[in-house]
């Protein structure tokens, strides 16, 4: 009886240091504000003051850094889990959410954003593009061993009903899964702790958009690794634990470089007119200079690549953009590769073309199809 009275006794003291030390340490920002902020009185009269001391204190509260981590270490040790956006697979391996979750609200997004896709590619075909749909498969696609987490059959089929709308709306389309899941066999074609493609993804399916093209080629590019960098991915904002909790936080991200190699320069290119036949208009895949897939796509179709790609919004965004500017309209712009993440189109997303059909959507396109056997299941 005694030692647990010592217990609680110790416990409740524990306890109000715990909260004392809390209370010390919020002392010096919220003195160092008030000494520091002019008008402070101007501030709370208009109800600005509190915001202006909350983001004040979340800044300076020495706790802070520590909290987080001590939060996100017990529920990685204690859960196998971080924050909610990340799933945790085994060997150091993480997914999104996205990847995962087809709500009620899925099913509705996904008919908006398909028909969507279709009278955009139909506007793009009436101004004399050919168009090539590069639908990128989900992550857990290509590395489900290393995430046991269950799906709902909707989920799990989302790449088929996608790639099955396209092939019913005659939108050629390059199947990007088995391309990747062989390439998966032996090099890593997504970024463990990333939710985009690796590099050597973004080459396969560049190597695929070409012998999908088969365009004549008019320059020649080189592709060469210039360094290997450390890479911490954007899953692990939704695990900041510490070190040596949680997964590796690094991974080897190989840079590359393409150049032209040929020294033809015609009129155009010496005047600074020349424009690209291919435009190519994506999300981060095909942004963000780390996967380089705008240089693979250079180096395998031998022609340079006008990219139209944009971070964290979206493929619908960089669309909007491409439609309504001068280069959609350009006659020397044939081609149009429009890389769409597959769990992009569960996602809700500001419409391209406005309404619920296109003109053209009145009679047959011209141009689906063109490309020899794809729009159909199996390319």
């Amino acid at each position: 009886m005694i030692a647990m009275k010592k217990a609680s006794l110790i416990n409740g003291w524990l306890f109000l240091v715990a909260i004392f030390s809390g209370l010390l340490s919020l002392l010096y920002p919220v003195g160092h504000f008030f000494v520091t902020e002019p008008a402070a009185w101007e501030q709370f009269r208009k109800g600005e003051l509190v915001r202006k001391l909350e983001r004040h204190v979340d800044e300076e509260f020495v706790l802070r850094e520590p909290s987080i981590s001590l939060w996100a270490d017990a529920s990685f040790l204690l859960f196998h889990a971080g924050r909610p956006g990340v799933l945790v697979g085994e060997e150091d391996w993480l997914f999104t959410r996205e990847e995962y979750y087809f709500d009620r609200n899925s099913e509705q997004r996904l008919a908006s954003n398909l028909n969507q896709l279709v009278m955009t590619v139909c506007a793009l075909e009436e101004l004399g593009k050919q168009v090539l749909l590069v639908p990128v498969p989900a992550k857990r696609r290509l590395y489900s061993q290393w995430s046991q987490r269950p799906v709902s059959t909707a989920m799990d089929s989302l790449y088929q009903q996608i790639t099955a709308s396209l092939s019913a709306a005659r939108i050629p389309w390059l199947d990007t899964l088995p391309l990747m899941q062989r390439a998966a066999n032996e090099d890593a074609v997504f970024m463990r702790t990333d939710t985009h493609w690796s590099p050597r993804g973004a080459e396969v399916v560049a190597q695929g958009v070409a012998s999908t093209l088969a365009i004549p080629a008019t320059h020649q590019y080189q592709t060469r690794e210039v360094a290997v960098e450390s890479w911490e991915g954007d899953l692990l904002r939704y695990l900041p634990t510490s070190d040596g909790i949680g997964p590796e936080r690094h991974e080897p991200l190989p840079r590359y470089e393409t150049a032209a190699i040929d020294q033809a320069q015609d009129a155009a290119a010496l005047l600074g007119d020349d424009m690209p036949p291919v435009a190519l208009v994506g999300t981060s895949y095909s942004a963000m200079d780390e996967w380089h897939f705008p240089g693979f796509l250079r180096q395998q179709l031998g022609e340079d690549v006008l990219v139209y790609a944009l971070e964290a919004e979206g493929p619908f965004a960089a669309m909007r953009e491409f439609i309504n500017g001068p280069a959609a309209r350009d006659e020397r712009v044939k081609y149009v590769l429009w890389e769409v993440p597959e769990r992009a189109l569960i996602q809700s997303m500001d419409p391209i073309v406005e309404g619920e059909h296109h003109a053209c959507m009145a009679h047959a396109s011209h141009h689906a199809g063109e490309f020899a056997g794809v729009g159909s299941a199996g390319r």
